[in-house]
């Protein structure tokens, strides 16, 4: 296996190797995501890597996509209440169903994780749904901890 970073190009790959991930999201929380479609994925992967602030990482083996994690560099200005900060978030990561539990996940994680040090940026982040235990623990066997908790409300009619 390789990891290399993802160009303008790999569109339709990332976009293929999201379907699992779009479809747990929609199974659990139908409210929220909605059914897409490859083309319009794939538009919207390269619109995001088209951007400076996008990092995103392709794990191939023999030549084929098997997994990617996409992150985003973000920073906020210091205010009143907070201190100036920096960061990656790592904003999807997605792993082929017949290469799950072999590593690609964590080695996928560790080089955006290298990344952000390469470019001077400590902290790494990423948000994941109640829902999905399986990216809890595997944010958590890596060191991760809980940040913050969301909470909703939604008034029933």
């Amino acid at each position: 296996m390789i990891v290399r970073a993802a160009t303008v190009g790999d569109e339709e790959f990332l976009a293929k190797l999201n379907g699992f991930v779009q479809h747990l999201h929609l199974q659990h929380r139908p409210d929220h995501f909605k059914e897409t479609q490859l083309p319009e994925l794939a538009a919207w992967y390269r619109s995001v890597l088209e951007k400076p602030t996008t990092r995103v990482w392709i794990a191939e083996e023999r030549g084929k996509a098997i997994g990617y994690v996409l992150a985003i560099l973000q920073h906020f200005p210091e205010t009143p209440f907070t201190r100036v900060k920096s960061w990656l978030e790592i904003d999807q990561i997605a792993v082929d169903s017949n290469h799950r539990k072999s590593g690609i996940g964590r080695t996928l994680i560790l080089t955006a994780i290298a990344a952000a040090r390469a470019e001077g940026i400590q902290k790494v982040e990423a948000a994941v749904w109640c829902f999905n235990g399986d990216a809890h623990e595997a944010f958590r066997h890596l060191g991760f901890e809980p940040k913050s908790v969301r909470f909703e409300f939604q008034a029933v009619s």
